[in-house]
């Protein structure tokens, strides 16, 4: 069964306090019904960073508060209608989204902590004490620390001696406990959408980045599950080499995994993690899937990602594990880049589909593995993804003779678009399931690109009510009924043709 969906992160949807949030999830939802759309993919839903990257996450379990629908709380009776009166702004603005969430979600908890059940909160808190109770404290003492990387706290709690840990936990008692509101808050607004999806015959596609960021609860309270020195500093940090993206490459600056360490307890992070996303999403996407089968290392301190060394993955150890232990969660791999073959023969072996990008086809090779003619069944097409310009911010890049080829090869009909003409090609490939980024859908321009990859000032593109339009649906409904995806995609192993075990 073949189906397709639409990449559109939450931030983006068109929020009035700053950021798209769960409250804009129901204008989403009845455009993908009316344009038959059954796939929704978002970025990570973690916290972002200081420069809005959801990939750089002080966690990786708890929510993005900035997600949360203030709204609702006013429906709960922790915040009054006034509280929002004159408060709400036009545009994508983090710096507001962040100020705002944050002034009304504590005085939300005030209210709430005054209430003398608070049952379901206490139930959510026991339920994820494994990552929670760490998360929260450290917030709390991001907060009391003046936002210092933990790296800069003081050596006893640096270190999580014991004692500390204690002395720092009774002291910061009411902020732990507003952190861990704020975290439920999220998943109960979270549960709520996931219900909208399903009622709505709508899969959620997640977002697993394969590292984690050095200042995160993650680091702090597992270190020996990193590549860190006795001071607890990274040895050495991820990235990726000079690439189509950046002549530097790209130096992520996460610590990495200490793989031998993991492997002694089972890769109990790891399956913890799979476990928490196997909750939150219907299919997982692995980004940067390669490093399973080897991964980047540059020595930490480098101003560039120009010297570093590629290391052994731990490849089926973990995946086959995981594929055992969750045998009902569906797992795409990014596996885009310079990929050896190593790579499709892990990615092969763990049954997982690839990605293939329509924007990457066009160097002159009528076999490139790219053009949409070429996709095998198991595999996920993209026109482009969340790193890539908008489908019409490529065409207006290229030169005169790869536009003419690109024509050519998707020969648009009379009077049809040039955007629903490549949506048309990708939707007739063999490829089981198909994601367009909403800007594609909209046809808009270079402006309204999300990421690029190596660069500051991304992750501000907030679609625009046009961009759920009557017409823009019914384009979409029309190309998937033409092409028949209508139903679910199966995203394993047993839907993989001869052609895809050959790629």
């Amino acid at each position: 069964m073949k189906s397709s969906g639409i990449l559109l992160h939450i931030t983006s949807l068109p929020g009035k306090y700053g950021v798209g949030s769960f409250a804009e999830v129901d204008k989403f939802v009845s455009f993908m019904k009316a344009a038959k759309q059954h796939y929704w993919q978002i970025l990570p839903a973690t916290p972002v960073d200081c420069v809005n990257s959801p990939y750089a996450s002080a966690s990786a379990f708890a929510g993005n508060y900035l997600f949360i629908d203030i709204e609702d709380l006013v429906r709960r009776g922790w915040l009054e209608p006034e509280d929002l009166e004159g408060k709400a702004i036009k545009g994508i603005d983090y710096q507001y989204a962040r100020s705002f969430k944050d002034e009304m979600l504590k005085k939300a908890f005030q209210n709430f902590d005054k209430q003398l059940s608070t049952v379901q909160y206490e139930e959510f808190v026991s339920e994820n004490s494994n990552w929670l109770e760490d998360y929260a404290l450290f917030s709390a003492l991001k907060e009391h620390f003046s936002d210092a990387c933990w790296q800069d706290w003081p050596e006893d709690i640096r270190l999580r001696e014991a004692d500390a840990v204690a002395r720092y936990k009774d002291l910061l008692r009411d902020k732990r406990r507003y952190y861990k509101f704020v975290q439920y808050v999220f998943y109960t607004q979270w549960e709520d959408m996931r219900k909208k999806l399903r009622d709505a015959d709508i899969r959620l596609i997640g977002d697993i980045p394969i590292y984690v960021a050095y200042d995160s609860a993650d680091v702090w309270s597992n270190p020996k599950q990193f590549q860190l020195n006795e001071q607890r500093r990274p040895t050495w940090v991820a990235g990726v080499p000079p690439d189509y993206f950046s002549a530097d490459g790209q130096l992520w600056g996460n610590p990495l995994y200490n793989w031998q360490a993991m492997k002694k307890d089972n890769f109990s992070w790891w399956c913890s993690r799979i476990a928490h996303c196997a909750k939150m999403y219907d299919v997982v996407r692995i980004d940067h899937f390669r490093a399973f089968d080897s991964y980047y290392a540059i020595k930490y301190g480098e101003t560039t990602a120009r010297k570093g060394e590629w290391n052994k993955g731990v490849g089926m150890a973990l995946l086959g594990l995981i594929r055992e232990k969750f045998p009902d969660l569906e797992i795409i791999a990014e596996d885009l880049g310079d990929i050896p073959p190593s790579v499709i023969k892990l990615r092969d072996e763990a049954g997982l589909p690839g990605m293939k990008i329509f924007q990457f086809a066009f160097d002159g090779n009528p076999d490139n593995a790219f053009l949409p003619h070429c996709y095998p069944e198991l595999c996920i097409g993209y026109i482009g993804t969340h790193d890539n310009d908008t489908l019409m911010g490529w065409w207006e890049s290229l030169d005169e003779d790869t536009r003419k080829t690109v024509i050519d090869y998707v020969k648009p009909q009379d009077g049809e678009a040039f955007n629903r003409a490549v949506i048309r090609k990708m939707m007739e490939s063999k490829a089981n399931l198909v994601i367009f980024c909403m800007q594609d859908v909209a046809g808009q321009s270079g402006k309204y690109r999300m990421n690029l990859p190596g660069a500051t000032g991304g992750w501000s593109y907030m679609a625009s009510d046009a961009c759920f339009s009557g017409a823009n649906a019914s384009m979409l409904s029309q190309l998937t009924e033409m092409t028949n995806r209508t139903g679910f995609a199966t995203l394993d192993k047993s839907t993989q043709t001869e052609g895809a075990e050959n790629e």
